[in-house]
Parts: C-alpha cells; sequence; structure tokens
C-alpha cells in the first residue's frame, strides 16, 4: 500500500524540522514512558479494553507501508482510566489509550480510528517536529539529561504536549492542519488496508461534535478538523474504498477486535 504523506517527507534522520533521529526520539519515548506512569493511573483491569487496542494496534501495523523507518511490528499498550478522550503512540513502541476512548466509542472502526491517527503522527514524526524547538539545542548541552529535563518545572508537560496529550493542567498543543491532514491520508489509508471500514472516520467526527458525553474537547483541540476540513476527510474516506473492500474480499483482512 503507497502511502501519501501531503507534503511531510520521512527519513528518520536530522533536519532542519526535525532535531533527533529516531532512534534518539525511541530513548526519550521511553524515559517519558516511565514518567507517564508515575502520572497517571495505569490500569490493569481493562482485559478487553486492552485485548481490543492491542488487536488494533496489530492490524493496523500490518496494513502499513513496511518502509516506514524504525517500522515495528509488535506495539505494547497501557489503558488509563483519564476520561480526557486522548490516545498517543510513542515512538518507542507503546500504545497509550483511555478506556474511556473503548467504552465510548461504538465499535471497533471507530475506535481503530482514533488508534490509527495516534499512529500515524508518530510514524510521520510529528511528535519530533513538535518537540524539536524546545529541546534541539537543549540536548546539545554538556550536562543536558532527557531524564532530569522531564524533572523540570514544566520538561514533562512539554513533551507530554508535542506526543499530542493535554498536560497536567489541561493544557493541549494543536497540530497544524498540514499535520493532521498528513495523518488522516496515513490513518485512513491503514485502516481501509487493515480491514476497518474507513467511513468511522466520518461518524467519530460527527459525534465528537454533537455528544458531550464523549469528553471530547481536550481531543477536538489538539486534532482541530474544521467543517470545511471533513468535506476533504469525506473525499479521503471515498477513496480509500475501494482498498478497505479489497482488503476484505481478496485479503481476507476480517478484523474483530470487540
Amino acid at each position: 500500500m503507497a502511502a501519501i504523506t501531503a507534503g511531510c517527507s520521512i527519513s528518520g534522520e536530522k533536519s532542519s524540522v526535525r532535531g533527533f533521529t529516531i532512534s534518539e526520539m525511541e530513548k526519550m519515548s521511553a524515559v517519558y514512558h516511565k514518567e507517564y506512569s508515575d502520572n497517571h493511573n495505569i490500569t490493569k483491569s481493562a482485559v478487553k479494553e486492552l485485548r481490543n487496542s492491542q488487536c488494533i494496534m496489530r492490524a493496523l501495523t500490518r496494513s502499513v507501508n513496511g518502509a516506514f523507518a524504525g517500522m515495528r511490528t509488535e506495539w505494547a499498550v497501557d489503558v488509563t482510566r483519564d476520561c480526557s478522550m486522548n490516545t498517543a503512540v510513542l515512538a518507542h513502541g507503546r500504545l497509550l489509550i483511555s478506556n474511556c476512548v473503548v467504552g465510548k466509542l461504538h465499535n471497533q472502526d471507530q475506535e481503530a480510528y482514533i488508534i490509527a491517527h495516534a499512529f500515524a503522527h508518530t510514524l510521520l514524526e510529528h511528535d519530533n517536529e513538535r518537540i524539536t524547538p524546545y529541546l534541539a539545542e537543549k540536548s546539545k548541552e554538556k550536562d543536558y539529561s532527557f531524564k532530569q529535563y522531564l524533572r523540570t518545572q514544566g520538561g514533562y508537560d512539554v513533551f507530554t504536549r508535542a506526543v499530542g496529550l493535554p498536560d497536567r493542567q489541561g493544557e493541549v498543543m494543536p497540530y497544524t492542519a498540514e499535520h493532521e491532514t498528513a495523518a488522516d491520508i496515513l490513518a485512513i489509508q491503514a485502516m481501509a488496508g487493515a480491514g476497518f471500514n474507513p467511513s468511522a472516520a466520518l461518524i467519530v467526527w460527527q459525534n465528537m461534535t454533537r455528544d458531550d458525553d464523549l469528553n471530547a474537547s481536550s481531543y477536538i483541540k489538539t486534532h482541530p478538523h474544521s467543517p470545511q476540513y471533513l468535506n476533504q476527510l469525506s473525499e479521503l474516506v471515498e477513496q480509500a474504498m475501494p482498498i478497505y473492500r479489497k482488503a476484505r474480499t481478496e485479503y481476507g483482512r476480517t478484523p474483530v477486535c470487540q
């Protein structure tokens, strides 16, 4: 499956907008995850939610173009009880997802869109681009330590916002329009290639703007989708439908993750 990236290049190397290699991002994400685990309620009891999310991640991973640098075959999952309706995929290979995502979305296709969108941001190295203005020069200092940086006032929150999550004060860093378009293109193609119905993306956004019970306000702020952009999203879904039908009828990809 060819991945269209809407102007985003993927190299895994440092550049003017990406201050870190994929390997460096993986190491920083691993350190961040330890801090994240200390600051959030990672639940071991949401067995069904965990199993469903792991199933979706496996299906998506198999459908994404393997040419992506640093591609993994398996991703770990942490389920939290934070109902801010946010999901993130860390570069070192871990999905962070709220049990409210699984509990309040209506089916596996809708959950697959939320996960695929976060997955796409990571594959496209958007977290790298977003943290670079804060850390690229600082990381060159002789006594710099990312672990110590996370424990400074504000350091943990800056990295949290960079990976697409609300910080401890509920503040967010919105992705750019270019980031959102690129992530949606890749996410919808990945969904379709895995056998998830890509039209679920439109239903997710319709529900988010209508249903206050979804607690989606911070997600909407982080991943802005204007009414005008939703028309473009509809076109992406239509273009992906042949991929979806082929995945199911010719390749037998009919995921059961619910």
